[in-house]
């Protein structure tokens, strides 16, 4: 249930040279956690509402047996630029969980990933989760820079973990465009061929090549077998400000609430 808190920090360190890995003490978010749902977090001095918006962020790890999640995120602004300076011992404030998540189907033996953007922390989550259901995992991961892609010592060590910088999805193919005269080309359709399931975190751009890729692979698509969290701004996380309002196949909806998970058929 989404409610206010007031969490520990158990630590916090540099994941890469441009991201950070902030661990919370949250036993019961740690036990209920599931990806896709993501907190809103208050980065400001007590007393200051400066920056007034909270952060969203979406939870990418969580350990039950510790009464722990994980947060991975870019302090590429002034707010998340105070959360970063925040050290054990200190406490956030956060509203959640958030979200409608992922859902693994139950038949799901073979899961392909694909991310990139702010919602790639929560594949993380899932890549996690379906490894632990012995599920076969792939994700393809893809950043503008190596320093934003997450390191492999986040994953467990059986899910298969390709990058791409930067991830483009074209012809059934995951490109790096290295600007010199070499291409590295991952073959998407035979991944999609046999994926049981397919989970996406991607901007709106990728979504639609993504889409064609699996229209042209798959003899038949059936709900639930695609899907996809959205790029939007996350604000109140109950659908009341209309900030993040999307217009959908069958008429508009509030990705902090409704979403931001949504199957692809819908889009």
């Amino acid at each position: 249930m989404a409610q206010q808190r007031t969490i520990p920090i158990a630590d916090q360190r540099a994941a890469t040279a441009r991201l950070r890995w902030l661990t919370l003490q949250a036993p019961d978010l740690a036990r209920g956690a599931r990806a896709g749902q993501y907190l809103l977090v208050r980065c400001a001095e007590d007393g200051s509402y400066d920056p007034l918006l909270r952060r969203p962020l979406f939870i990418a790890a969580a350990e039950p047996a510790l009464g722990q999640i994980g947060l991975l995120y870019e302090p590429a602004e002034r707010g998340l630029a105070w959360l970063a300076r925040a050290r054990p011992g200190d406490t956030v404030d956060a509203l959640g969980p958030f979200g409608q998540p992922f859902e693994l189907g139950a038949r799901t033996r073979s899961l392909l990933l694909i991310g990139a953007g702010p919602g790639l922390p929560a594949l993380l989550l899932l890549a996690r989760a379906a490894a632990a259901r012995g599920c076969s995992v792939t994700l393809l991961a893809g950043a503008d820079a190596a320093e934003l892609l997450p390191p492999p010592f986040l994953l467990p060590g059986e899910v298969e973990y390709q990058t791409f910088t930067p991830l483009q999805i074209a012809d059934f193919r995951l490109q790096i465009e290295s600007g010199g005269p070499q291409s590295t080309v991952y073959n998407l359709q035979s991944a999609i061929t046999w994926a049981d399931q397919i989970c996406a975190a991607l901007p709106q751009p990728q979504l639609g090549p993504l889409g064609d890729a699996i229209r042209r692979t798959r003899f038949r698509w059936e709900r639930g077998f695609a899907s996809a969290l959205l790029e939007g701004p996350l604000v109140c996380g109950v659908g009341a400000c209309g900030a993040c309002a999307v217009a959908l196949r069958r008429g508009t909806r509030m990705l902090c609430s409704d979403g931001p998970v949504f199957d692809m058929l819908a889009l």
